[in-house]
């Protein structure tokens, strides 16, 4: 079961504050619910994660030139056609199907990574209140039942309106 602490904030200031003091003592798994763009100011409190998508997406892509350029010259090994001189591995054609597989295996494997790095499809129910996406900034909070009070203590300093505990199945 695990237990989180939800905080409601009027101004993003006072969020990120109590996100950094957060983050200061420790915690990392920190969630930011907001009604507007704060990106920037995220990605300096909690800092800028790793994205491993790019990964996935050169491999794919070079899976994809490889698949393309084998199906091509293996097609043209098995099927010989002569024709009047030109060589039987013709690096047009070739050069063609590689492009098209290494597109097609590089966005296939961007979709199924960002899918999986999402955590799409998500079936549990997951925690989010109205006012969130109406004026108010919240401050999810993930952490064990011991720390709970701790973190509902700097969530009222930092100017929380309310301070909800989650106990999620």
């Amino acid at each position: 079961m695990n237990h989180s602490v939800l905080g409601f904030f009027p101004y993003a200031d006072r969020l990120l504050g109590a996100a950094a003091r957060l983050k200061q003592a420790g915690y990392r798994n920190i969630t930011i619910f907001s009604p507007i763009p704060i990106v920037h100011e995220v990605d300096h409190v909690l800092g800028e994660k790793k994205n491993p998508i790019k990964f996935f997406t050169f491999f794919g892509s070079l899976t994809g030139f490889f698949f393309g350029t084998t199906l091509a010259f293996g097609t043209a090994a098995l099927y010989i056609l002569p024709r009047f001189g030109k060589p039987v591995w013709s690096v047009t054609p070739t050069v063609v199907i590689a492009y098209e597989t290494t597109i097609l295996l590089g966005v296939f494997a961007t979709l199924v990574s960002f899918l999986f790095f999402a955590r799409l499809p998500y079936y549990k129910k997951r925690v989010y209140d109205i006012k969130i996406g109406v004026d108010r900034f919240g401050l999810l909070v993930r952490a064990e039942e011991e720390k709970l009070r701790y973190v509902e203590e700097v969530l009222k300093e930092a100017g929380a309106e309310e301070v909800k505990r989650i106990y999620e199945d």
